[in-house]
């Protein structure tokens, strides 16, 4: 037998998260990163981390990251112009 298997059980102290406390938690990792886009994780966090998302949750957020992209293009361009 594994040493882990013969071990006594492990006390119950973790607590256990809720859906809504698990997603937050997510959410609040991403907009806390340094390595991820802020206002990517923002459109995840409105659109997709939520315990009971909108019934057009991917065309939802799929039509905001494509305003996102297209805003993105359009500044690029600016500055490539000017």
């Amino acid at each position: 037998m594994d040493e882990d298997e013969t071990a006594a059980p492990k006390e119950a102290t973790d607590v256990l998260e809720t859906p809504d406390a698990f997603l937050t938690g997510v959410a609040a990792a991403l907009n806390a990163s340094g390595d991820v886009d802020a206002d990517l994780a923002a459109i995840l966090t409105d659109h997709l981390l939520t315990v009971m998302p909108h019934e057009n949750v991917i065309a939802n957020a799929k039509a905001a990251i494509l305003k996102l992209a297209a805003e993105r293009a359009a500044t690029a361009e600016e500055a490539a112009d000017g």
